[in-house]
């Protein structure tokens, strides 16, 4: 009772700065036209019609039964309600939880007046990304294959999407791109972030790094094999290729070949679950798994299709998923030690999947996209294109995804 009471002294507090005069300003009407709330994952965008020489301020609470929708006035009494002032139109409202329903209201005031009334409530849900999707402009008119985000030079975030004749292109948003220096000119299959570099890693053991954007090392993988995956860690990264190749590093620039990999078969995918195991893919349904990235074991997938790419879900208990040509799909729910194949009742070819906090989300030929909460039933989502997709990434409240002719696409 006692915090309780705190609480609600301090938000009446904060009430009377907001909606009190301080010196011979006057009160405003809310936004006309109201407030649109778009939700999105973990989010909600609130946007509205702003005037000159007008303050903004945003209030939104959980929705309840005693509390249905938010008002300026009752929000204190909300557990969970916020307050905040002095913003523009869009403002995105972070941290929320997914399938939970917030409203939302706004109000104005000029100079130092008081707060008008709020907007009329709109309430909304947030929600797993992946249902709607949206086109960007084409990066390029090469075919993109793989995504990365990681830290730029200038301490930036960044999304790094690479291809074919070594093309790239980096965003800050995965909406809008700016072409690269080309990293040479073979195929790049796959990328990560590690070691404060960007590692990518393409056709005939090629093996690339920047730190900056504005040039390419590159790496010694001493093989001529294609490398078609590379993932990594704090410390050590990973890269598989055709016929069971795999290459490890410490720093990304030097690279060890592992010394005996119980398969010949092309490897097309692997991944690192935090429970300290490696997981590869590849063709015929192979799949490996190891702890230390040096010793692998051949492991029963139970289906033959050609396996082209995993992904963990620590959320769910590190269960590990694969995809792969003709929809199929295979499961391990202990941690990669046992793998059963699911009915995804899908027919096209999944090229990548991504893990996000509640889902996995696939795409492939034709612009397919598939989801799945549990790693067993799948649901399919309009992409919008029907180029194939070959890389797509979940991060900072959306997917990203690219592929054939340049094409990204994202999902908010």
């Amino acid at each position: 009772m006692l915090i309780s009471s705190i609480r609600q002294a301090l938000a009446a507090l904060l009430v009377a700065v907001l909606v009190s005069a301080c010196g011979g300003g006057t009160s405003a009407a809310p936004p006309v036209g109201g407030i649109t709330v778009t939700p999105g994952d973990g989010r909600a965008t609130v946007s509205w019609a702003m005037e000159p020489n007008v303050q903004y301020w945003v209030f939104y609470a959980p929705v309840s039964t005693k509390f249905p929708t938010i008002s300026t006035t009752d929000w204190v009494s909300i557990p969970g309600a916020q307050a905040i002032i002095n913003v523009q139109s869009p403002y995105v409202a972070s941290g929320l939880v997914n399938g939970t329903a917030y409203s939302f209201t706004v109000n104005a005031r000029k100079g130092d007046g008081p707060g008008g009334p709020g907007t009329v409530a709109v309430n909304a849900s947030p929600r797993p990304a992946g249902a709607v999707w949206a086109n960007s402009d084409p990066a390029g008119s090469n075919t993109l294959r793989t995504l990365a985000y990681g830290v730029g030079a200038d301490s930036l975030g960044y999304y790094l999407a690479m291809g074919d004749n070594g093309n790239a292109y980096k965003s800050r948003t995965g909406l809008t791109w700016t072409a690269l220096a080309a990293a040479g000119t073979r195929q790049i299959n796959s990328s990560t972030y590690a070691f404060t570099r960007f590692i990518a890693v393409g056709d005939g053991g090629g093996l690339f790094t920047t730190t900056d954007f504005s040039s390419w090392s590159t790496g010694v993988s001493n093989t001529t094999e294609n490398l078609n995956s590379v993932a990594s860690t704090a410390s050590l990264a990973v890269a598989v290729g055709n016929k069971g190749t795999i290459r490890t590093s410490n720093d990304g620039v030097n690279w060890t070949a592992v010394g005996k990999v119980p398969t010949s078969q092309d490897l097309y995918g692997v991944a690192y679950s935090s429970s300290g195991l490696w997981v590869a893919v590849g063709a015929g349904g192979t799949i490996l798994t190891s702890s230390d990235a040096s010793t692998w074991a051949l492991k029963t997938s139970g289906t033959t299709a050609n396996l082209r790419a995993v992904a963990v879900q620590p959320i769910s208990g590190y269960n590990v998923v694969a995809v792969g040509d003709a929809g199929a799909a295979v499961l391990s729910a202990d941690n990669g030690a046992t793998w059963t194949v699911q009915s995804t009742g899908l027919s096209g070819d999944l090229l990548a999947v991504s893990p996000s906090s509640g889902q996995w989300l696939a795409v492939g030929a034709g612009g397919l996209v598939a989801i799945s909460t549990d790693g067993k039933v799948w649901t399919t989502s309009t992409s919008g294109t029907s180029a194939n997709l070959y890389a797509v990434l979940a991060g900072l409240g959306q997917y990203v995804a690219v592929g054939a002719r340049g094409v990204n696409i994202n999902s908010q």
